[in-house]
């Protein structure tokens, strides 16, 4: 469970990225986070993951209590959370697999063990056959397959993207997606915020739709906005 009980984070007067914000997402739950740019989506994501400290309110992820956790119990919270961000930053000297096993290294994962989980998150976004290609010799669409791989590899029971089919085509956004409701169909809980209002649209679930650091719309099975065009979705 993630929830938020009237949470702000406050920088100056004019930048408050995040005002007043409740709500709560349960285990399993799939949700869209919406808004124009500047909406606070983002800002949100470093709330969960404690890159950001909120400056009042109360924030909690499973047993997790945020604003009680020391620097070093972060690890903890984070390998509970998977993260895929709109930029997807690998070490450029290293192959596919060595990207993949550095992070697995980090938490002192026997390399045994690391081999099993490796093979086994990139079979489960269909790269097994790219170990050894190097970042550079892959398309944007196979390098977002891979850190979805990556933030898959410790089974966490949440899986956050930001902007995960921006810069990609329709046909690569749409099996990006098939991914994520797959990884849903366990049980994982995941939030993908999105400017794609064809997808959102296309296959519905709860929609949390941000403006100016608030929230503006909670809808169970919404669409992007409250005036959708029947017209807009994807035909699979």
């Amino acid at each position: 469970m993630i929830e938020f009980h009237r949470v702000t984070k406050y920088f100056t007067q004019v930048n408050t990225p995040i005002k007043d914000l409740s709500f709560s997402i349960k285990q399993g739950e799939f949700v869209y986070l919406v808004g124009p740019s500047g909406a606070g989506k983002t800002s949100l994501f470093k709330l969960i993951t404690r890159e950001w400290t909120a400056t009042s309110g109360t924030i909690r992820v499973g047993n997790y209590r945020l604003e009680r956790m020391r620097t070093d119990q972060l690890y903890l919270l984070r390998r509970k959370i998977g993260m895929i961000n709109q930029s997807d930053l690998f070490l450029p000297n290293r192959t596919i697999y060595e990207n993949l096993a550095y992070c697995l290294d980090v938490l002192e994962i026997s390399r045994n063990e690391q081999e099993y989980l490796i093979t086994e998150a990139l079979e489960d976004v269909g790269m097994e056959n790219y170990q050894k290609y190097y970042p550079h010799e892959i398309s944007v669409g196979q390098s977002k397959k891979i850190a979805i791989a990556r933030a898959l590899i410790t089974k966490p029971p949440i899986i956050i993207a930001d902007e995960p089919t921006a810069n990609l085509d329709t046909k690569s956004a749409v099996e990006m997606m098939r991914l994520f409701f797959r990884i849903n169909q366990r049980k994982t809980t995941v939030i993908v915020s999105m400017h794609d209002s064809t997808m959102v649209n296309t296959v519905r679930n709860r929609v949390i739709e941000l403006k100016n650091g608030q929230i503006v719309r909670d809808a169970k099975e919404g669409g992007y906005s409250e005036f959708d065009d029947p017209k807009d979705v994807y035909v699979w």
